[in-house]
């Protein structure tokens, strides 16, 4: 498995926002390959949140799929599209990728 970790920090007052955008439907969610994605928030700062998008793919292939795949190009290409812009209260944000290499499940 193959998983995208979006983490941003932001202000404040942003969690309904990003919790709405999250929920719009995506061409994503019928990419073969793609598994779920899921929205996180830590809340235990007093100054931030923390917010961390996980995206899940069967492999990396499937990402590159994703990534290569008109739909995909047509949101980046779109420019008035929301998907290209920065989503308020966002103080920093960083993108990371990780494999899968081992998982345990509820017996």
């Amino acid at each position: 498995m193959f998983v995208i970790v979006r983490t941003m920090k932001v202000e404040k007052g942003y969690i309904d926002s990003f919790k709405e955008r999250f929920s719009k439907t995506s061409p994503l969610l019928k990419s073969p390959g793609f598994i779920k994605r899921e929205l996180l928030v830590s809340t235990k700062d007093k100054d931030f949140d923390i917010i961390q998008m996980m995206i899940y793919f069967k492999d990396k292939k499937a990402f590159y799929v994703w990534e290569g795949s008109p739909e995909h190009i047509a949101l980046h290409r779109n420019k008035d599209d929301e998907h290209n812009k920065k989503p308020e209260g966002i103080i920093e944000a960083k993108r990371e990728t990780f494999e899968v290499i081992a998982t345990q499940e509820h017996e």
